[in-house]
């Protein structure tokens, strides 16, 4: 964290004038801290005893560096904050650029000379584990809760970030407000006859029309081509369902990842899950996520239940949106887990290790239970562990050039032997 500190004086000449005070910000700043101190009232002596005067009166606001009004918040906030996943009351949120901000001072009333002192706290971007839910549904098509209860819901579910994808609108994304603690991704299930697919969008409002009825192929193509022009991560959503799969293949178009788990884990994704695998075998690189496609009060389906998990650089939502392109996360049926840390020669989940041999790569997983299976998968083989007491697992492996590693957990659940964790891989790349 880099601070930096103003004292200014003014005189009763300044009253009502407006003062910028400029300061650099470099790139990888996560979130801006804005506090000012000055002598707001003075004591007064009476016969009766003592009192005070309200002698000064400073406001404060924030430039971004375009020069623009990024927030005011006049005299009642002595703190203020503003970073990409929430902001102050009356400040935007936002990704925080490089270049010169600058702290706004309204120098509305100053009985005599003043002094006042400006702390500016720059605290840069820090990966981090973040908790989320990329599919949900409200009251703007087919579900039954409005945005602010579902933004309520994931908050009392300890969640990080949703995802709103109400079927073939935008609409919702326009009641997000400023939830703090909470990043809401603006999304859109794209819903077809023969498949749906998740947008998710950098913008908190996207600007992005289409004629999102397709009757083909083509039709189907050329839209994924104007959401990705809009800056669009796409999803092919519950790809193995029984009522909706996915029925336009796999190529002649423009996506990012595979929905292999949505709500309860049931056949229709373990199929799923073996039709990524084999993508993985012939050496692609298709990131994999989850969602709960909660519409209603369901059995076994709620807000986070999967949940996906995203080793981010900061709560933004671009961040977030960067960490599960580049596969960056892993899934478990809950917020709680199991929580899935693996690493070969400092590369971490979506990323690639060039492999040298003799080298070695570890493993934990936290969270859990005795009799769980934890499977260590590459291209050759499947070796399987038993837990044999409830807590943290951890373990150090042999790498082979085997192009790709990744985990997964299962645990017996209502008599079966079910996934409850899935990673996404470390991939391996052949030395030259």
């Amino acid at each position: 964290m880099k601070e930096l500190r103003f004292e200014r004086s003014y005189t009763k000449d300044d009253q009502r004038t407006y003062r910028k005070l400029p300061f650099d910000v470099p790139q990888g700043i996560d979130r801006i801290e804005l506090e000012y101190e000055y002598p707001r009232f003075v004591e007064v002596s009476f016969p009766e005893g003592k009192g005070r005067r309200e002698a000064n009166i400073i406001d404060i606001g924030l430039y971004d560096d375009q020069g623009t009004l990024y927030g005011w918040s006049g005299s009642q906030s002595q703190k203020i904050f503003v970073s990409a996943a929430g902001s102050s009351p009356g400040y935007r949120r936002g990704g925080i650029r490089s270049g010169q901000w600058a702290a706004a001072l309204g120098l509305y009333k100053i009985e005599a000379a003043l002094n006042i002192s400006v702390t500016i706290r720059l605290i840069p971007k820090e990966r981090r584990l973040l908790r989320g839910d990329l599919h949900i549904h409200t009251v703007n098509s087919d579900g039954v809760y409005t945005t602010a209860q579902l933004i309520e819901a994931a908050l009392i579910g300890g969640l990080d970030f949703i995802a709103l994808t109400d079927h073939n609108t935008l609409i919702q994304n326009t009641e997000i407000g400023n939830p703090q603690r909470l990043s809401v991704i603006a999304g859109m299930e794209y819903t077809n006859y023969r498949g749906h697919a998740n947008f998710y969008f950098q913008s908190p409002v996207p600007e992005f029309k289409d004629n999102l009825l397709s009757n083909s192929f083509d039709e189907m193509s050329g839209t994924f081509r104007r959401a990705k022009a809009a800056g669009a991560l796409i999803s092919l959503n519950h790809i193995c369902c029984d009522l909706c799969p996915w029925e336009f293949g796999y190529t002649g178009f423009d996506f990012d990842m595979l929905e292999v788990w949505n709500g309860p884990m049931k056949e229709s994704e373990i199929k799923a899950l073996s039709f990524w695998h084999q993508r993985l075998l012939e050496g692609k690189k298709i990131s994999i996520v989850s969602g709960s496609d909660t519409h209603r009060p369901e059995l076994g389906r709620t807000v986070g239940f999967p949940c996906t998990f995203v080793y981010a650089d900061s709560s933004g939502t671009e961040d977030i949106l960067n960490a599960l392109a580049e596969g960056r996360s892993f899934l478990a049926f809950s917020p709680q887990g199991p929580i899935i840390e693996l690493t070969i020669d400092g590369a971490g989940l979506g990323e690639t290790a060039l492999f040298r041999a003799g080298m070695t790569g570890t493993f934990k997983v936290s969270s859990v239970k005795q009799g769980d299976l934890i499977k260590l998968i590459n291209r050759k083989e499947a070796v399987t562990m038993t837990v044999s007491f409830d807590g943290d697992y951890e373990q150090i492996f042999p790498v082979e050039d085997a192009l790709f590693y990744r985990l997964e957990v299962h645990r017996r659940l209502l008599g079966r032997l079910l996934p409850v964790a899935l990673s996404n891989p470390v991939y391996i790349q052949e030395a030259c």
